[in-house]
């Protein structure tokens, strides 16, 4: 029996390092391996060093990968089941044929995740395979994915109530009772969520390995995602503190780091790592990428975990009690970030870039910094990630209503978009109206129900662009909005889904303006309008270089810089402005500790191949160096103080 381990953490955390370093250890071993990304912003073929599609690639002996491709694999699932799909929509709303084929050309909610899942489990059915190890995307996505079979359950019993009339009219007028091609699907789809269901929930089959650092932010995130996974019925049943400082030799900001990781750890040991085990896996000076630099660390995630802090967690003097040190110079010239080019004149800016880099920090850090540079403008900081940490970063709860920050500005509040409370809030009206026009032909009160259960047809990222367009809605109360936006996979789709959501608001409305001789187009057709005139206006704004810029936040290593430079490409395909690169956390004053000093000069190797990278569009597009700063700059205070101290060279 094929077994099943998944990794899944906050982004950046190294999730895809584990997960490749496990595979390759488990092959070693004599396994015959498979290793998985869901990721829709596919880094394993980095980690393991060679380019991977779809199909599984022989890496070596009982070693294969691949990098699962969601919406082809949607295409295909839709394919195969178009006909019976067409029929469940004509038979359980008023729409005709040709609206229920242009419904169908968009993504339905739960079915892409369940494809991905369905995918790995037809993998693991060919026998070729002992082990399966699934890379997962960043925490959000991961949440989105592991709960998509309750999805597709709940998503089958919609379709069953569309359906339920048909086989009614179809029992009393044609005595057929039989079940039908579309009655099969629906079966389908609920036999299969319920067998993926139970494959992840079933701890003889399935393991489920959470990656975190021994760092406050990232540990607050795995504690609410242990909580949400685990009220769903999901157990994790190990966690991995990766990147762990090993001993060393004295040194003002490895000291610093090693002391907060052990309060850390225990932090862990006494809360998530209760009543699961825990594995400690020292950090790299180089970032592991090739199967041999990941055999290394492949040893520490086999075998029987440890509850305990292990080797890498050696014991240092403890100097908790100084001033947060910074890795910088005293003679190099910094410049504050309000005074960087890229940022003057934006009303939106957008930070983004690869899980774990440093995207919230450095968004929170310029927001501060811009508010208080400029006391008369008004001033947001939004978070649009469903995982939100920004009220950790700033020290100040909160929530979807702006608030202002602890010590904050004055003209600067902050806001965590709450995605489904958006959809909830835009759903009421669009069902009222629904409601309506399957009265009008002659409906009941069910019948005019399950019309108005097209909602849940919207596209998968609808909750989170209606979030956005909230805050596009009332822009006018604000002069700057700073957005810090999820890891790259789950921005790039928020910044394509409006395309997707125009295309669903103009379905739904070119059905109403159909029937309007029938229906008086009313109160639906001026939300309809309203919601495709403000997705125009925000797609016009994003592409819009003299108000939006989209600045790619980056860490120096080797598997960040091809992520960011495959972002920075996509960004120019959606003619989405991208003027600057902000390097976070640099090794800029190395001092004697040999570590620094090695890691220094690992971090220049990846900026000039980054530099390279960005060569003939260096008016473009600027690279900022942010310092390593031990501990992480958490509080207004900190994030203010650290964010002078940047270094963009020939950009003062």
């Amino acid at each position: 029996m094929t077994q099943f381990v998944f990794y899944g953490g906050k982004g950046g955390v190294g999730k895809t390092t584990c997960a490749a370093a496990r595979a390759v250890s488990e092959a070693a071993a004599g396994e015959r391996v498979l290793v998985v990304s869901t990721d829709p912003a596919h880094s394993l073929g980095d980690a393991l060093g060679v380019s991977l599609s779809s199909t599984p690639r022989l890496i070596r002996p009982r070693l294969r990968a691949l990098e699962l491709d969601g919406p082809r694999a949607f295409k295909r699932w839709l394919a195969a089941h178009r006909g019976p799909l067409g029929d469940i929509l004509e038979h359980g709303t008023w729409l005709d044929r040709d609206d229920v084929e242009a419904l169908m050309e968009l993504s339905i909610p739960g079915i892409d995740e369940l494809v991905g899942l369905l995918e790995i489990m037809r993998l693991s059915q060919s026998g070729s395979s002992d082990l399966i190890v699934v890379d997962t995307a960043p925490t959000g996505h991961t949440l989105r994915l592991l709960a998509a079979p309750e999805a597709v359950a709940a998503l089958a019993r919609v379709f069953d109530a569309m359906q339920e009339q048909h086989r009614i009219v179809r029992l009393q007028l044609a005595r057929v009772g039989r079940p039908e091609a579309a009655d099969r699907l629906i079966a389908l789809l609920e036999a299969q969520a319920q067998q993926v269901s139970r494959q992840l929930r079933d701890p003889r089959q399935t393991s489920l390995q959470w990656v975190t650092l021994a760092e406050e932010m990232s540990v607050a995130e795995t504690e609410d995602a242990i909580g949400t996974l685990e009220r769903s019925g999901i157990r994790v049943t190990e966690i991995v503190i990766n990147r762990v400082l090993p001993g060393g030799s004295p040194c003002p900001i490895c000291d610093r780091r090693r002391a907060r990781e052990r309060q850390t750890i225990a932090r862990i040991r006494r809360g998530a790592a209760r009543r699961r085990g825990m594995r400690v896996v020292a950090a790299e000076t180089r970032e592991p990428r090739g199967v041999r630099a990941l055999t290394r660390i492949g040893g520490f995630l086999r075998g029987k975990p440890a509850n305990r802090p292990g080797a890498a967690a050696t014991r240092q003097r403890d100097d908790t009690g100084m001033s947060i040190a910074l890795s910088l110079p005293p003679r190099l010239d910094t410049v504050a970030a309000e005074r960087i080019n890229a940022f003057n004149g934006a009303r939106f800016l957008f930070f983004g870039g690869k899980g774990g880099v440093g995207k919230t920090t450095i968004a929170a850090a310029t927001a501060i910094r811009l508010s208080r540079a400029r006391p008369t403008e008004r001033v947001l900081l939004l978070s649009t990630d469903p995982a939100h940490s920004l009220g950790d970063v700033v020290s100040t709860a909160i929530g979807d209503t702006p608030r202002a920050l602890v010590r904050g500005p004055k003209n600067l509040v902050a806001r965590e978009v709450d995605a489904p409370r958006a959809l909830a809030l835009r759903r009421a009206d669009l069902e009222g109206a629904l409601d309506e026009i399957a009265s009008a032909f002659g409906a009941g009160a069910v019948d005019a129900a399950r019309s108005a259960e097209l909602v849940d047809l919207a596209p998968p990222g609808v909750d989170e662009l209606f979030g956005m367009l909230s805050v596009f809605e009332a822009r006018e109360d604000y002069d700057i909005i700073v957005v810090d936006t999820a890891p790259t996979g789950h921005a790039l789709r928020l910044l394509e889904m409006p395309d997707i959501a125009r295309e669903w608001v103009q379905l739904l409305l070119r059905v109403l303006l159909k029937y309007r001789s029938l229906v008086r187009p009313g109160q639906l057709a001026a939300e309809l309008v309203r919601l495709s005139q403000s997705i125009r206006e925000l797609q016009r704004l994003l592409q819009d270089q003299s108000h939006t810029r989209f600045i790619v936040v980056t860490r120096a290593a080797q598997v960040a810089r091809a992520e960011t430079e495959r972002l920075l490409a996509r960004l120019r395909r959606l003619q989405l402005p991208a003027p600057a690169v902000v390097v976070n956390a640099m090794t800029l004053a190395p001092g004697r500790c040999p570590r620094c000093r090695a890691t220094a000069a690992a971090e220049r190797v990846e900026l000039r191949a980054l530099a390279r990278g960005r060569r003939g569009r260096s008016r473009e597009c600027v690279i900022i160096q942010t310092p390593l700063s031990a501990p992480p700059p958490r509080g207004v205070r900190a994030l203010d103080e650290w964010a002078g101290t940047w270094v963009v060279p020939g950009d003062t």
